[in-house]
Parts: C-alpha cells; structure tokens; sequence
C-alpha cells in the first residue's frame, strides 16, 4: 500500500471514528439517564448529610419566604388579592438570598467533604455569574415582550395573533428553563461567566429535554399536591392558635413560618436532586 493510499485511509477514518463517538455519546445521553437512580442518590444524600442541607434551606430558602410573606400588605394576605406597592420590592433581596441558597447547596453536593461555611463561600464568590445570569433572564423577558407589544399595538388590544405571540414566547420560556435546569449546579462546580454556563447547560441537556419536561410537570404536580395536603391542616391549626391567644396575627405568622419551612424543604430537596442530576449529564457527557 503507497503512502498516498494510507494517507487517505487515515483521513476516513478519523472522522468516521468521531462520528461514532459522536453517535455513542448520544446513545449513552438517552439511556444512561436514569431519574429513578438519581432520587435514589437524592434519598441517601439527605439522610447522610441532613444536617449539613437543612440549615442551608431554611436559611437560603425559607427565610426568603417568610420575609415576603410578612412583608405582604395584611389586607392583601385576608383577601388573596394582592396590590402593587413598596412591598414588592422585598422581592430583590428575597431571591438573592434564594440565589445564594441554590449555589450553596448546590456546592454542598458537588464538593466532597465540604462544611456549611465552605459552601456559602463558594456561593459567595460565584455572585457575579449569578447577577449575570439574573440579567439574562431579565434581557430575555424583555426581548420577548417586544413582538407581544407590536402585536398588541397592530390589533389594537389583545386578538389572535397577539395570543399566539403570547403562547409561543410561553412555549419559548418553558424550553429555555427545561435546558438550563442543571444551571445553578454548573455555576457553583467551576468559576465561569455566566454565558459559558449557559452554554454548558445547553449541551448538558440536549439529549433529554423531553424527560426533564415530564420531570419537570410531575413536580409541579407533586408540589401543589403537597402544598394542598399540607397547607390545609396547618392552616386550620395556625388560625385556632390564632383565635385561642385573641390576636390573628400570631396564628398568620405561625402559618407564614411553616410555610417557610415547607418551601425550604420541597426547594432544598430539589436543589440536592438537580445538582445530583447534573453530576449524571456530566459523566454522561463526558463517557465515564
């Protein structure tokens, strides 16, 4: 065989070769991911390190919850209708600690052998590529408003192309949040702008977008169902304490605290499984 002859040999397969390997990492994306086994780790996690995740929740998640919820006008509470005023603007420091909470329980599951000090700093010190990804979000809210207010403003008020603009930025939304659900994982594991994050969660989930929108339906349907099963009796409970001490607002701020803590377990237990499931589309990708 002439050098020419093997020359050109080598150049088919090589790319053949990637293609495989191409083809290989796909086939290992779609059936390496198993939800099941990654609960499974979920479980066993937090009864292993339950003491390490539960005071990064309550603080990161249900503190922010109970702030805004007594930071709520207490007519607004009574009626369910809520009025736009200064209150609202509790809504910015209430998700910044959320922020903080994802990317240190996040950090708590991703490094080994990590204390909750560690992991706060860690999240810390990933503030910028958070705020980044904040500004995203809201870049993105704000180009998908624009094509809703031409369609608005050409039929003069809500009609049927401007409800089809609506529905498919909807749709629109839901695809980009069901790509970069791994995203608070992927900021905490390595300092990176928050557009190589992004990026890096497209590609991590680009495989199984699919199975993490039915993942992501079953758990809005468990979290309502949860919330009705629990905030029914706790509810009755808080407003009988309320009613037994003759001042209601005791029973509304029992009932706001153990709404806290309830959030702060549904929200921590979710943080963990993401995260979780984030190590999973990494080995994948990465063949291990």
């Amino acid at each position: 065989m002439s050098d020419v002859q093997m020359a050109w040999e080598a150049r088919a397969i090589k790319p053949l070769g990637a293609a495989r390997r191409r083809a290989t990492g796909r086939r290992m994306s779609k059936s390496n991911l198993s939800l099941g086994a990654v609960w499974e780790e979920t479980v066993a996690f937090l009864k292993a390190e339950l003491s390490l995740v539960a005071p990064l929740s309550l603080l990161g998640f249900g503190l922010p919850m109970v702030a805004l919820l007594l930071a709520v006008p207490a007519d607004s509470a009574i009626t369910g209708k809520l009025q736009p005023g200064p209150w609202m603007f509790w809504v910015i420091p209430c998700l910044f600690v959320s922020m903080l909470g994802s990317l240190a329980v996040s950090a708590l599951v991703l490094t080994p052998n990590i204390s909750v000090r560690e992991s706060i700093a860690i999240a810390i010190r990933r503030i910028p590529a958070g705020l980044g990804l904040a500004a995203f979000y809201v870049g993105l809210q704000v180009a998908l408003s624009i094509p809703l207010a031409l369609a608005d403003l050409a039929e003069g008020g809500a009609g049927p192309i401007s409800t089809l603009v609506y529905l498919a930025g909807v749709a629109f939304m839901i695809w980009v949040f069901v790509r970069v659900m791994p995203i608070w994982a992927v900021v905490a594991e390595r300092p990176q702008s928050s557009w190589a994050s992004v990026t890096r969660a497209f590609a991590l989930t680009r495989f199984c977008y699919v199975r993490l929108l039915a993942l992501r339906f079953v758990m809005l349907l468990a979290v309502v169902v949860t919330l009705i099963v629990l905030l029914i009796p706790i509810g009755a409970v808080t407003r009988l304490v309320g009613a037994l001490s003759g001042n209601q607002n005791i029973g509304f701020v029992l009932s706001f605290v153990c709404m806290g803590i309830i959030v702060a377990g549904m929200v921590g237990t979710w943080t963990v499984f993401v995260a979780l499931l984030y190590r999973r589309l990494e080995a994948d990708n990465s063949g291990t």
